[in-house]
């Protein structure tokens, strides 16, 4: 019988340090959460007009030729955001080229480089 007692005892105080444990690691979850909200930088949205302008310019005085240059309205100006827009003989549908675009700096400093589209047969 005392054996018994024991035994009971033993579960007993491991289930109490179980509860305890799981209510520790519960509330310190809970807390990191709260805190990590407040520190995350808010997106912040830039037009891509200037991007457009540039791309314009260079291609134009590659080709030769009038183009439409079609990229997002508004993108996350953050470091490491990429892109793509589409490039057009003005007057014409078919996409003829993309650029594809890299956020590299503070403020929306960009990079771009494009590709010629390779129609299929």
């Amino acid at each position: 019988m005392k054996a018994l007692i024991n035994v009971l005892l033993v579960i007993v105080v491991v289930v109490f340090i179980a509860v305890v444990v799981f209510l520790i690691r519960t509330s310190g979850s809970d807390d990191k959460t709260a805190q990590a909200e407040p520190t995350d930088k808010p997106i912040v949205y830039m037009g891509t007009g200037g991007v457009v302008d540039n791309i314009e310019r260079r291609l134009e005085a590659r080709t030769g030729r009038d183009l439409r240059i079609k990229c997002p309205e508004k993108v996350d100006e953050a470091i490491g955001t990429t892109f793509r827009c589409s490039v057009r003989y003005a007057g014409l549908d078919d996409i003829i080229s993309k650029a594809a675009v890299k956020i590299d700096g503070p403020g929306g400093e960009f990079r771009w480089k494009s590709e010629s589209v390779v129609k299929a047969p």
